[in-house]
């Protein structure tokens, strides 16, 4: 009795530390959302997409612009967005609030499977590994499509992996519903990063009759149709070469070609082949340090278990690495294409702690876990506002000045600043044109130019004229200029 009760206690206290771990980093995760204005230029712009899409009422048609469609993503995440923001109203809390809904929809989709597969104390450990994870922190509070591509790879690889195991029905159904969104979430790439992990196990553990047997493939491929098919047609009619640019350019181009000149909303972010598992390293710190160390010093203690041979090992692994095989034969990728490779990699971690480990063991998996959340909190809470590349500070400004309601704010820029918009809610208009800047500041109302201190000499002298300097305020160590047209000014252009 007494070495029963000296066991239990230890895990005993691994689940309290490991339940309060999950939920501080919940809170921390709110706290930053509400906290952490929109920045430039990734997440202001698809919030203001999100706006956009609010305001004008079609749920078809992204807007990069008023009238200028944006074809580089399917819709799933702004639809999102924007339904936030309509119950919650136009703010930053909200239109996050769906990233960190379907993070924690990855978080119980293996939770679920681990507890299956082992039991409380690794669906446990898989979930504070993958909360924990930099990348996923990062991502589940930011307004971005991974989120909705990370929420779809998992739920078809769990609903593939519960179908072959014999779990039901449902979900054979379940996985083609992830792929039927998958492809509103940010289109093929999603039954790519998904598909390459199921194939390859499939081929290594001969399992193609059980394939065929498992998965209702003619009903279920009809409701990924159903699901996606829809928006898909309607884009297209709504806007001709959509489908040309998104299949073509954005999927097939963009992957071949490190330095695509096609791209009409950013550019190619040509980067050396292979850089997406240095990516990987990164987006699973601190575990991608801890784990292979911790194993290490457990040499020789491994469970005696008997483990099932199932290929339950050999699908995690390629789950963790099939996705960074694929993006290793690109030279245009960008640190969030390693999110899908999260939960296989943090599942493949878990079970190799569970086989490894003494019982009871591992009692700081929790403590890191929420050391690494504070770590996380003071080094963003600690940024002041001028130190992040948003425009939030400065449309509060202007605001102060009490601009009439037809009054035009004009930013003097090479680059749209998204978040400057979405904080005006679609006031800001961005020009690096003289003749452009001429016709929009001929109306009759009192308007506003808003331009970096060091641009100031590159204004054409007749505008520079034109504008008296009301406010600066600093933004990322540039001081932004608040100009106001001169109340003689249209007098003497008259």
């Amino acid at each position: 009795m007494e070495h029963r009760n000296s066991t239990l206690a230890p895990r005993a206290a691994w689940w309290r530390g490991g339940l309060c771990a999950l939920l501080a980093l919940l809170f921390l995760r709110l706290l930053l959302m509400a906290w952490l204005p929109l920045t430039d230029t990734t997440e202001a712009r698809y919030a203001e997409i999100a706006r956009k899409m609010l305001e004008t009422g079609d749920w078809v048609t992204l807007l990069h612009d008023y009238g200028v469609p944006f074809w580089a993503k399917p819709p799933l995440s702004t639809w999102l967005s924007a339904l936030s923001m309509g119950l919650f109203g136009q703010n930053e809390f909200a239109v996050r609030l769906p990233s960190l809904l379907l993070s924690l929809g990855v978080l119980g989709l293996v939770g679920s499977l681990a507890n299956r597969r082992a039991g409380g104390e690794m669906a446990l450990a898989t979930m504070l590994m993958l909360a924990s994870s930099l990348l996923f922190f990062a991502a589940a509070g930011a307004v971005m499509t991974d989120p909705a591509l990370l929420f779809c790879t998992t739920l078809i690889l769990v609903a593939f992996w519960r179908a072959m195991a014999g779990d039901g029905r449902v979900w054979g159904y379940t996985f083609f519903v992830g792929v039927g969104l998958g492809l509103l979430a940010k289109g093929p790439v999603s039954l790519v990063l998904s598909g390459l992990p199921i194939f390859f196990w499939v081929l290594l553990q001969r399992q193609w009759p059980a394939l065929w047997r498992c998965l209702p493939w003619l009903s279920g491929t009809l409701l990924a149709l159903l699901i996606a098919a829809p928006w898909y047609i309607w884009a297209e009619l709504r806007t001709p070469g959509f489908l040309d640019y998104f299949i073509v350019g954005e999927h097939l181009q963009r992957f071949l070609d490190s330095g695509w000149q096609g791209d009409k909303y950013g550019f190619a972010h040509a980067t050396p082949h292979g850089m997406i598992w240095l990516y990987a390293l990164v987006a699973l710190l601190p575990w991608s340090l801890v784990v292979p160390l911790w194993l290490l010093s457990q040499r020789g203690q491994a469970g005696t278990e008997r483990v099932a041979n199932d290929g339950w090992l050999t699908y995690l692994l390629l789950w963790s690495c099939m996705p960074l095989v694929f993006f290793s034969l690109s030279g245009n990728v960008i640190f969030p294409y390693s999110l899908p490779m999260l939960p296989g990699a943090c599942l493949l971690f878990a079970e190799l702690w569970r086989r490894a480990r003494r019982p009871g063991s591992l009692p700081w998996l929790a403590s890191i876990t929420i050391a690494l959340g504070l770590l996380a909190t003071t080094l963003q809470a600690a940024l002041p506002e001028r130190l992040l590349r948003t425009q939030k500070a400065v449309i509060a400004h202007w605001q102060a000045l009490r601009p009439d309601s037809d009054s035009q704010l004009l930013y003097w820029s090479k680059r749209r600043e998204f978040s400057a918009e979405f904080y005006s809610s679609g006031l800001a208009h961005t020009t690096r044109d003289g003749a452009t800047l001429r016709e929009r500041v001929a109306a009759p109302s009192r308007d506003f130019l808003i331009i970096d201190a060091d641009d100031l000499a590159q204004l054409p002298t007749d505008l520079h004229a034109r504008f008296e300097r009301l406010d600066a305020v600093e933004v990322k160590g540039n001081t932004m200029l608040i100009l106001g047209e001169r109340p003689n000014s249209r007098e003497g252009s008259q």
